[in-house]
């Protein structure tokens, strides 16, 4: 059950936060794909020399951290700049996707910091068994998203 629980803790806080900087799902959604793939190419690398700055973590593993935080820097770093909706709507949707692209993405670092039982155990093999369908159709909307999005008006000099 505290998978559960930390899984939606995760998502309302995700979907909050994208949801109330009204930024665009596209970008951060394609920052989420850059995030995972650095997560995956230096988690190992990083994870030593975090543990010999100090950091030493048993409960979640330290490994886990590093992947989390790797794959979530680039769409933070982007919250505070970037294309915007104006639609609460648009929002709404934008943050869900968001939201559910970067639990998706979460899983394994999630599996492997927590421990998975009962209820929790069912959601996690659900979720891990359609995760390429989910990051596949994520990623694709994302990349609509950007289509749709009109650069910024460069006012004219007079």
């Amino acid at each position: 059950m505290t998978f559960v629980i930390i899984f939606i803790l995760l998502i309302i806080v995700l979907f909050g936060v994208v949801f109330f900087t009204k930024r665009r799902y596209g970008v951060l959604g394609l920052a989420l794909a850059a995030g995972s793939l650095l997560s995956m190419m230096w988690t190992k690398e990083l994870t030593p020399i975090v543990a010999e700055a100090g950091f030493v973590l048993v409960r979640p593993p330290l490994e886990s951290v590093v992947a989390g935080i790797l794959t979530l820097l680039p769409p933070v770093l982007l919250l505070a700049s970037g294309p915007a909706y104006h639609s609460v709507r648009q929002r709404v949707i934008g943050a869900t996707l968001f939201a559910l692209l970067a639990t998706t993405l979460l899983l394994e670092p999630l599996g492997s910091a927590l421990v998975i039982e009962g209820i929790g155990e069912q959601v996690f093999t659900f979720l891990s068994t359609n995760r390429t369908a989910v990051i596949t159709v994520c990623l694709g909307i994302a990349i609509i998203d950007l289509l749709f999005a009109k650069p910024p008006k460069i006012p004219a000099k007079h």
